[in-house]
């Protein structure tokens, strides 16, 4: 777990007498821990990154990884087979894509700076020796001449430690990339001067002197004995003025009675350096007191006394301790009663840098619940549904007044159901993060017109899109195709008349606008459902097409800006694996599609720079398929801002979790983010006619085709999202989410409506449970 913690210490009073009144000084000592890291496992198989908690590693091929050892806990392996020095570290410089970051620590604030690892000699021990390092002041970094004495042979873990000297003679020179992306770390002579200023990074090299030789190691500590001492000022007007070495985590306590044990904090001491304090009538007593910063306490729930940090409130009789089943140690916070309940178990944390924090868990979850979440402030992530340990994240936590409120909640109306939390993390990452969340209404003004009513989860009648916007969808897609419908053209002719065309899709933007709903246009360039060139178009010469494109583009993007409903989102075309503008912008010809693509690009560009454009791949997202055409892209110089793909478990085959993995590996190739465009789930078998619908069946997903198995299988698409490396999944599009069932109206004249079975809505209208997902993910 990456923390920024200190303890409160203990204090040895001093008497000195103030003006008459006897009063006491405190002065603190102890000891102070200023940084710990315990690599906590973050997975429930395979190796991970060291980078997953905010480390960063120089390491040929990559083996130094966290891995899995009895209880579930974590530590890092530095193996290599051959003769080479390896180094793992953090830093307070370290790029946000390797997590959290170091602390800045002064040594002339503490005495006795300690640096501690649990170091534990494994296959060939003899061939590897450790030492500590140090980065200063953001920039060189140190390594210790001595190697700490971790035996030769086989054996258990042990803790070493260095006390941290400035003087040169205890340090080397160490060349590091800094940021995790070299191969090997190199050791180079003693120092000429000894270390001055702040320390900005810590961390261990190894070296490695033949083959096999390996060190596992784990809780990586640094400690102080002390946080500074109090010293006393001038004394006028009946205040004193009190001093002491400033710190971010040091405040100023008071207290009339020290038998009672009660102290007075004063917070906005925080980070000062001194301040004017009223004497009293009565004898007082000062002591400074060191806080925790970013310290979520008792996260892995060990202390074995819930109420130790945590509360509860509710039905508190259903939040207690789980022995024997935890992800790590032995013991978890459980959630679960035979009866129905609520219940909130919380932590307030204070004394926060302000900023952006990530909060993590590991959690198992019944399901069943009608509401089941984790939270930091007002953020929340709903609890995947799992039988086994899961990760499980809530991102973009502001943090403005240094405190954070973490809870879990459960809402279980008919009893029975559960839910087990445990190795719950708040780190700082300084990552924004909006979680979009939403669906195509291309359909609506079509529903409407064939009677369709919309009602919410109180049966009340409503505006479909109000009835979203209650339930946290922040954004609707709009597709917008050239001239739908009109009689003389194939396929305008199989559409009906007026339905996502130019006007129609103008209107709908300005109701999605008023009820504060982002805006995802499609530009399909077409006629019909297929990427084909509009009949307007037919007989233009190639030059003549792409003119066209940037026109149109320009002259509806102008038209949406003027009515205040410019898209935040715009795609160029739709799942367009196959290409836009057939046959003359087919894949089978990249440079005519590149250039109908940059055409687009700049017509979005021209009228709306912040606009955000992206490329819509169908459900096929395996890492090839995507490779495959974006490679192609990158190649013909293709400009676009966000990879857009379809995600259906039917058709892609995947689970949530299948896919975040794939989609894992895109940003990290192509440095974009991704918008999931569709994604949709049974939750009925058949359609209303009694049909087989779109989706013959919901694939790899275990969730039933039934509303309830609708919402837990969207629970753990929205978790999977998430779970992305450094958010760069930025949210999902339902499809789709309002076309219900409406007689005579299909995804064609004279065809059926073939997604009535996956839609947000019943047959006749009525809100579904999935729109919870939606309400308490954000």
């Amino acid at each position: 777990m990456h923390k920024v913690l200190i303890q409160r210490l203990r204090m040895r009073p001093l008497l000195i007498g103030l003006a008459g009144v006897l009063s006491v000084v405190g002065q603190t000592h102890g000891q102070v821990l200023l940084y710990r890291e315990t690599f906590p496992y973050p997975g429930l198989s395979g190796n991970f990154s060291v980078s997953t908690v905010g480390w960063a590693n120089d390491v040929l091929n990559n083996p130094g990884r966290l891995y899995q050892v009895s209880g579930g806990d974590g530590a890092m392996v530095a193996f290599q087979n051959a003769a080479r020095t390896t180094a793992f570290y953090t830093s307070t410089v370290l790029s946000a894509a390797t997590g959290a970051t170091f602390p800045s620590i002064n040594p002339a604030l503490y005495s006795g700076i300690t640096f501690s690892a649990d170091i534990e000699p494994y296959p060939t021990p003899a061939n590897v020796t450790a030492r500590f390092a140090v980065q200063m002041n953001g920039g060189s970094w140190f390594v210790s001449t001595n190697t700490l004495p971790v035996p030769g042979t086989v054996g258990p873990f042990a803790t070493y430690s260095n006390v941290f000297h400035p003087t040169a003679s205890k340090w080397d020179s160490l060349s590091v990339s800094g940021n995790g992306t070299g191969s090997s770390a190199t050791i180079g002579p003693v120092v000429s001067s000894d270390l001055t200023g702040n320390i900005t990074g810590a961390g261990l090299v190894f070296t490695h002197t033949g083959t096999g030789g390996t060190f596992n190691f784990d809780n990586f500590l640094i400690t102080a004995a002390n946080v500074g001492n109090l010293a006393v000022g001038s004394i006028s007007n009946g205040m004193v003025s009190l001093s002491w070495p400033a710190a971010l985590n040091v405040r100023l306590q008071n207290s009339t009675n020290l038998s009672a044990g009660a102290w007075n904090a004063f917070p906005v001491t925080a980070g000062q350096g001194s301040a004017m304090m009223p004497m009293n009538t009565t004898s007082t007593f000062f002591r400074l007191s060191a806080v925790p910063i970013g310290g979520l306490q008792d996260g892995d729930f060990e202390s074995g006394n819930l109420a130790a940090h945590w509360q509860s409130s509710g039905n508190t009789a259903a939040a207690s301790l789980l022995s024997g089943n935890a992800f790590s140690g032995s013991l978890c916070l459980q959630q679960s009663n035979p009866v129905p309940y609520q219940v909130q178990t919380y932590q307030l944390v204070t004394n926060l840098p302000n900023g952006y924090y990530k909060l993590t868990a590991m959690v198992k979850n019944s399901g069943g619940q009608n509401v089941c979440y984790i939270s930091g402030n007002d953020r929340m992530t709903s609890l995947p549904i799992s039988s086994r340990w899961t990760n499980t994240i809530v991102r973009g936590i502001n943090v403005t007044n240094g405190q954070c409120l973490v809870s879990v909640y459960s809402n279980d109306g008919t009893g029975g159901n559960w839910c087990r939390v445990d190795l719950i993390q708040l780190i700082k990452d300084d990552l924004p993060y909006t979680f979009l969340k939403g669906g195509d209404i291309s359909e609506l003004t079509y529903v409407e017109q064939g009677g369709g009513v919309f009602y919410e989860t109180n049966g009340v009648p409503m505006d479909c899109l109000q009835i979203l916007k209650n339930h946290g969808c922040n954004i609707v897609r709009l597709r917008l195709y050239n001239d739908p419908g009109n009689p003389n053209f194939s396929p305008s002719n199989l559409l009906p008349p007026g339905i996502q065309s130019p006007t129609n899709i103008l209107d709908l933007a300005a109701r999605a606008k008023a009820k504060g709903l982002q805006i995802e246009l499609t530009f399909y360039y077409s006629d019909g459902w297929d990427n084909v060139k509009p009949h307007d178009w037919a007989n233009l010469s190639f030059l003549q097409l792409t003119n066209a494109v940037y026109n149109f583009t320009t002259n509806f993007m102008t038209l949406m800006k003027n009515q205040g409903t410019t898209p935040e989102y715009v795609s160029l075309g739709n799942e367009i694996n196959g290409g836009i503008l057939t046959p003359d912008g087919s894949s089978s010809n990249w440079p005519q599609l590149a250039q109908l693509l940059k055409m687009g690009y700049a017509g979005v560009k021209a009228v709306s720079p912040s606009t955000q454009v992206i490329l819509h791949l169908n459900s096929n997202i395996s890492s090839n398929t995507v490779a495959g055409f974006f490679n192609q892209a990158v190649s013909h110089g293709v400009n676009w801002d966000i990879i857009g793909c379809s995600y259906y478990p039917f058709w892609s085959g995947f689970t949530a979790e299948q896919a975040r993995d794939q989609i894992n590996s895109w940003y990290s190739t192509y440095n974009k983010p991704v918008l999931i465009m569709e994604t949709g789930y049974n939750w009925a078998s058949n359609r209303c006619d009694g049909y087989t619908g779109q989706l013959a069946n919901n694939g790899p997903e275990p969730f039933p085709s039934t509303p309830l198995g609708q919402k837990e299988f969207m629970l753990n698409c929205f978790n999977a999202i998430k779970m992305v490396n450094q958010g760069h999944c930025i949210g999902d599009l339902y499809w789709d989410p309002i076309f219900i069932c409406v007689p005579g109206e299909g995804w064609e004249l004279g065809q059926p409506n073939v997604v009535d079975n996956t839609t947000l809505f019943d047959f006749t209208g009525h809100a579904l449970p999935v729109l919870d997902a939606f309400f308490y993910n954000n």
